[in-house]
């Protein structure tokens, strides 16, 4: 069964090694703690019922402003309207 759409959060993060000061342990350790898919190096989904702005709350101490940051809630209608498969991968998690 697949979650609330709006509860799959899209994140990329990538942390500029020469300048930023941010703990990148701190940012998986909140990222780890939801239902989460690693989809590439900088980029993560998490399913959550907890709004963008909750989850940004957890994260914004890990990420320095030289770092590039982007969070979006994913829409099931955006992937496929018919076929679900994707969305239920990513809902899923570990």
């Amino acid at each position: 069964m697949i979650a609330n759409a709006m509860a799959v959060l899209h994140i990329t993060y990538n942390r500029n090694p020469q300048t930023s000061k941010a703990g990148y342990d701190g940012f998986y350790k909140v990222i780890t703690s939801y239902r989460y898919r690693r989809l590439s190096k900088s980029h993560w989904t998490i399913n959550t019922e907890e709004s963008p702005q909750a989850v940004w709350q957890k994260l914004k101490e890990y990420v320095d402003p030289s770092d590039y940051f982007l969070m979006m809630p994913l829409d099931p209608t955006w992937l496929s309207a018919k076929d679900r498969t994707v969305l239920g991968w990513l809902a899923a998690g570990p």
